[in-house]
């Protein structure tokens, strides 16, 4: 890496990593999108960087939840950033795990309701990254696709199951920055930019 500091882009697969960061670049027709390598391979994981950008932006290449991976191919993508993290989580002043919400409910039944002795992924990744210290913000993406019943009874699964796992999710509004014990949400729409302007203002926040 270069010796800009970097944003961290983190999710499963297709929940609008690449989406959200070309709303960040000031150039966004100059962002490619990430290439990825053969199973059994190293990962290439290439900070993005432009002029006029103060900072890098890691998207890191998502896990899980895809249609034409093998699990294999799932879990050594999830061990290989494991291992990234592990490796340059002080290089990271602020990450982004980015959800898809029509995906929340699914997981949650699958791994917390159907199977109690596991953690659902999302959870598992916040917790990964609070070990290391690294600000986070939670954003909800895809708010566009679904009713406003339906995201806030999504929405309220989503925070009463963190906090089974001691996850205290505040929506932004209403959180106190560099709070230790809460952790923001955001909702969010790529596509609809709803929100976007609370998404960079609490990253300029964070970067020093």
């Amino acid at each position: 890496m270069n010796d800009k500091p970097s944003l961290l882009i983190i999710g499963n697969s297709n929940v609008g990593k690449s989406s959200i960061t070309r709303l960040l670049l000031p150039n966004p027709r100059a962002f490619k999108g990430k290439i990825g390598k053969s199973p059994g391979s190293t990962l290439l994981i290439k900070p993005i960087s432009q002029h006029n950008l103060p900072y890098n932006i890691i998207d890191l290449p998502g896990f899980g939840y895809t249609k034409h991976s093998s699990r294999r191919r799932g879990e050594h993508i999830k061990k290989q950033i494991v291992v990234h993290i592990e490796k340059h989580n002080k290089d990271y002043f602020f990450g982004l795990v980015v959800l898809n919400i029509l995906r929340i409910e699914d997981e949650i039944e699958k791994f917390f309701i159907k199977d109690v002795k596991a953690i659902p992924l999302s959870f598992e990744l916040i917790q990964f990254l609070n070990e290391f210290k690294i600000p986070i913000l939670i954003v909800i993406n895809k708010i566009d696709k679904v009713s406003t019943f339906d995201r806030s009874k999504i929405i309220d699964l989503f925070l009463k199951s963190a906090k089974e796992y001691n996850l205290n999710l505040i929506h932004l509004n209403s959180y106190k920055f560099n709070s230790k014990s809460e952790i923001p949400y955001i909702e969010f729409s790529a596509l609809k930019k709803i929100n976007l302007k609370e998404l960079k203002l609490i990253i300029q926040k964070n970067f020093k």
